[in-house]
């Protein structure tokens, strides 16, 4: 026993002999290998001498320098800096609101970011989104006119409406003050009366019959205050001329489908045509034959009004209009389940959804932050829905705020308000390709005040989102350039 251990302590007594050893074995086996290939390849030509290449040659960089990693360390300089400015904004996200920030699909802010909140016209952008996914961005709205023409002569005249939000007479959009926002994709009502005549109508013996069959019969959401409905939103129908405004009175009617019948047969005598009857609301008996059309813009320039001036009647005729095409009711309870569905089907988190309208005017409605962040995810620059945002300082409800800012012309985002509630969500393309998403939702008393608001919106995120990237830029990070001994 003690024989065998003094021969394992003789083995150990010359350590430096068997590590000599040990580390000139791979030289062995490197050096027979170059022997066997030189002796394979005769023609192969000399290896350049890269060592005395490179010997000649010096980095001004330490091997162990931070410069070596320099996206890595430029990103990361820059998360910390862009992190400590939102501060902050964080700090004014009070119990029952939630704002969330994230660089390039990464969160850097998510303050309440579960919290259900109102949002508002926010909403909008949803609709937005599944209209464009489940309609097409080229999808157009198609009103007509249906009669049996005889000898010039007609019984009564069929106004079919095809669901067309923006369907209006020229004089509607000035005098109703919708030219504060630039150019809007009206579709003009004088251009189908046009077309009737051009059919050959010259008499109308029965009456004007406005057809808004193609959605039901609920003209506004139940929830929205009384003082909303027509100031603020609807009436809502398959058939609505100049978002139900009568020309004489200037008042809306709560019979859309009879006012557009009325403004249609106006025009008609305009162009001398003689009516016998008078205008009102009706179905189209089946069979009729098509005299004239007329169609709206794309659906991409629609959503562009919707989503640049907030028009409430535009989101509540394209929820519809959703559940019309995807489920044949047109109905707000049809197109809800399909935003419901669509926005599963694309792995956006719902905990806390409410949905209960499209323009955001009712009080029920509730998101949070990280369902509209999965959303924003799903779109970046150029997208249809992106292009579709307004412009900060420039247009829509954006025109007046970032005025003279870093974000003006930069930002591009959807607005949201209610008494009590502030909203605003959209992306902001920063230097070095990255974009900022950004997702702020407010509720409390006062927060819809411009003296509460402005400063948060401006200052706070502004301000913030619009100093990234800060900290050394990735041209100052990268290695040295090697310079000639």
């Amino acid at each position: 026993m003690n024989g065998r251990r003094e021969a394992v302590r003789k083995r150990a007594t010359n350590p430096v002999a068997f590590l000599l050893l040990v580390a000139a074995f791979p030289t062995v086996i490197l050096f027979g290998a170059w022997r066997f290939a030189s002796s394979h390849d005769d023609s192969a030509p000399p290896a350049p001498d890269v060592v005395a290449e490179y010997s000649s040659q010096r980095s001004r960089t330490p091997v162990l320098s931070l410069r070596r990693t320099p996206a890595v360390l430029a990103r990361e300089t820059s998360s910390t800096a862009f992190e400590q400015a939102l501060r902050p904004l964080g700090g004014a996200v009070l119990s029952g609101s939630c704002a969330a920030v994230s660089v390039d699909g990464v969160l850097v802010l998510s303050d309440g970011i579960d919290t259900p909140v109102t949002p508002a016209s926010t909403m909008k952008f949803i609709v937005a989104a599944v209209a464009l996914d489940v309609l097409g961005p080229d999808y157009v709205f198609t009103t007509e006119v249906r009669a049996e023409l005889v000898n010039g002569a007609v019984g009564s005249l069929y106004l079919v409406g095809g669901g067309d939000p923006l369907l209006s007479s020229q004089w509607y959009p000035n005098d109703a003050g919708l030219n504060r926002f630039a150019q809007q994709p009206a579709t003009p009502l004088e251009v189908l009366a046009q077309a009737v005549v051009d059919s050959g109508v010259l008499q109308v013996a029965g009456n004007v019959v406005g057809d808004a069959s193609r959605y039901d019969t609920e003209l506004y959401v139940p929830s929205w205050p009384i003082g909303f409905r027509a100031a603020q939103g609807g009436p809502i129908a398959g058939l609505v001329v100049n978002d139900a405004t009568v020309f004489s009175t200037r008042t809306k009617t709560t019979d859309p489908a009879g006012g557009a019948a009325q403004e249609l047969q106006r025009l008609l005598r305009e162009r001398g045509v003689t009516i016998a009857g008078a205008p009102t609301g009706g179905s189209t008996p089946s069979g009729l034959p098509l005299l004239a059309s007329v169609s709206s813009a794309p659906l991409s320039a629609i959503v562009g009004e919707l989503l640049r001036t907030s028009d409430n009647n535009t989101a509540e005729m394209l929820l519809k209009e959703i559940g019309h095409v995807t489920r044949r009711s047109g109905t707000r309870a049809a197109g809800i389940s399909t935003v419901k569905e669509r926005l599963a089907a694309w792995g956006v988190p719902m905990q806390g959804f409410t949905m209960v309208d499209g323009s955001g005017l009712s009080r029920e409605n509730k998101i949070a932050c990280s369902t509209m962040m999965a959303l924003l995810d799903r779109f970046g620059p150029g997208e249809t829905i992106v292009s579709a945002l307004a412009v900060a300082g420039q247009t829509g409800t954006l025109d007046q705020y970032f005025v003279e800012t870093a974000l003006e012309n930069r930002l591009v985002g959807k607005t949201g308000s209610l008494t009590g509630v502030k909203g605003l969500i959209g992306y902001l393309p920063v230097e070095g390709g990255s974009l900022i998403r950004f997702t702020l939702l407010l509720e409390s008393p006062g927060v819809d005040d411009p003296s509460v608001f402005v400063p948060i919106w401006e200052e706070m995120l502004g301000e913030a989102i619009g100093s990234y990237p800060s900290g050394p830029t990735l041209a100052e990070l990268v290695p040295l350039a090697v310079v000639p001994r």
